[in-house]
């Protein structure tokens, strides 16, 4: 064990245990804003479905801590469904193996009729927690409602219409589109019975997987019960209590103090707390999750300037980087890890002299001798990197303090803010460089990334928030609509990959390790490549 490291942990812990103590719950500021309120909001499981209110003596049981628990778990409000489906409530039709390839899930088969019709077929016995029958028509009612709630499942299916028929499904769409099938996958079209009452939907939904929600406040806590009628076996788990704790060095202090049982997105720079220690489950994946500093590009930011945003990109170290918190350097917006990861496009590579000699060339030049390059202008040059205060994490820090090291390295003075509600600074665009630890596949495919971060095209476009554009993106993102052969989209891909590269985009710093940590007595808890699948039908205990 790390000295320093635990000497970090350690100095939270009175703060962590004081909160803890009263609240089951523990976070960051987004628990605090509904503490009081949320207080109150506890509720119970709809009628029909297990109360699961067993206590733990009764049957296996376990304490999960999550980063990040909603508001309410509609699926399609917001990004609400991947909590759902981290929770092992959730299912959607199709489910994401470690390979990013879509398998059979509530639909046990699919045909692609033509570019415009697709056909799936949903899986004979089903039943919802309720004991209602998943059919056709219920899918198709569930797809609708989320269609109608959220502008990104609009968007991500393009439907013209859909027609049930017993167990068959039949989706036509208004224009080609390619990318359905994984599309469908995201939790937003997790399976839900429509019929159950907006309460219920809110706060407890009817769904097929194998946990039910017994109750739920809100941003605070989740218990779960085993589903007895799930159709894929039994759960290996007869309750299980979730705990939201959003900052890092807290969830691996909650392990080693025994709050909980297991946790995943816990930072490397934390996890060989827990490495080669038999008290310790550890199971690590490098995932599709790229560490990345995005760069503003509005006429209000330095960053505007294509040779200033390649002198930065020269002057950052990533190999250095994945040496400090794990990991590898990363070469474009693709993690390496996908199967459209491609290490072969044109990168940037450390070389702090090239940065230099285009920050010359360009005109910045340090004037006035103080070790820092002025704007051609004449003007002072000062780049503000913004970090959430809200959501901590080690790893996040380090990286933001590797850069600022490396840029004064260059003569570019770079300033680091811990803000809440990073957000607002986004949406402002009030910033020059904003750290995100951002997933490249979230839903194993090419295509709604590339569409959601850097084009402004429909409602994906929303995200974009740098005001990147480039008309070379925007036409492989067309082009990927209508290319229907895997490895023709991944050649695109790595075409977008290259084209980002050229326009020094963003700074693409690691690809990232997905880590979970246990308890020796937990079993089967494996961390998933796809990062809306946690719990699962198989953990269990001792």
């Amino acid at each position: 064990m790390k000295k320093g490291k635990l000497s970090k942990i350690a100095a939270i812990a009175m703060a962590f245990t004081m909160a803890c103590g009263i609240l089951s719950g523990c976070g960051g500021s987004q628990s605090a804003k509904t503490a009081d309120s949320a207080a109150n909001q506890t509720t119970e499981s709809a009628e029909g479905q297990t109360k699961g209110t067993q206590e733990a003596e009764d049957g296996k049981h376990i304490n999960v801590a999550f980063f990040w628990i909603a508001s309410d778990l509609y699926p399609a409000n917001n990004y609400n469904g991947w909590v759902l489906s981290r929770l092992g409530v959730g299912e959607s039709l199709g489910k994401l193996n470690d390979e990013l390839k879509v398998g059979a899930c509530l639909a046990d088969s699919w045909e692609n009729v033509d570019e415009t019709t697709w056909k799936f077929h949903i899986r004979e016995g089903v039943m919802f927690s309720n004991g209602k029958a998943v059919d056709a028509e219920a899918v198709k009612a569930s797809i609708e409602r989320a269609i109608s709630m959220n502008d990104r499942a609009a968007e991500y299916l393009k439907i013209d219409s859909m027609e049930a028929d017993g167990q068959d499904l039949t989706i036509k769409t208004t224009e080609a589109n390619a990318a359905l099938l994984n599309n469908l996958v995201e939790p937003v079209f997790d399976i839900i019975d429509t019929t159950e009452s907006e309460e219920t939907i809110q706060t407890a939904p009817v769904c097929t997987g194998p946990y039910v929600v017994s109750g739920f406040t809100p941003e605070q806590t989740v218990t779960l019960a085993a589903n007895p009628t799930y159709w894929d076996g039994t759960a290996g788990l007869d309750s299980i209590t979730v705990t939201q704790i959003a900052d890092a060095d807290a969830r691996a202090m909650a392990i080693q103090s025994g709050e909980i049982d297991l946790t995943n997105t816990i930072d490397n720079t934390s996890v060989t707390l827990f490495t080669d220690n038999e008290a310790y489950n550890v199971s690590s994946i490098i995932s599709p999750r790229v560490n990345v500093a995005y760069m503003n590009q509005a006429e209000t930011s330095p960053l505007h300037d294509l040779e200033l945003r390649k002198a930065v990109s020269y002057a950052v170290n990533r190999d250095a980087y994945a040496d400090l918190i794990g990991g590898s350097a990363a070469h474009s917006a693709y993690s390496d890890s996908t199967p459209f990861g491609n290490d072969t496009i044109t990168a940037y590579t450390y070389d702090e002299a090239k940065a230099a000699e285009i920050l010359d060339n360009a005109g910045y030049k340090d004037v006035n001798n103080d070790g820092y390059r002025e704007m051609p202008a004449g003007s002072e040059l000062v780049l503000n990197y913004l970090q959430a205060s809200d959501h901590g994490s080690a790893d996040s820090a380090i990286l933001a303090t590797a850069v600022q090291s490396d840029l004064k390295n260059v003569g570019i003075h770079m300033e680091i803010l811990s803000v809440e509600n990073l957000s607002d600074y986004q949406t402002q665009g009030n910033f020059d460089l904003y750290t995100a630890n951002d997933n490249s596949a979230p839903t194993g495919d090419p295509q709604i990334w590339l569409e959601t971060m850097y084009t402004g095209l429909g409602t994906s476009g929303k995200k974009n928030l740098t005001g990147f554009q480039d008309d070379k993106i925007d036409e492989i993102v067309r082009k990927m609509s209508e290319t229907f052969k895997t490895e023709d989209r991944y050649a695109l891909a790595a075409e977008a990959s290259q084209v980002l590269n050229d326009d020094a985009a963003n700074l693409f710093l690691t690809n990232s390790y997905l880590n979970m940590v246990s308890v020796a007595k937990v079993k089967n808890a494996n961390q998933p490549v796809a990062d809306y699948y946690f719990i699962t039908k198989d953990i269990t205990v001792e």
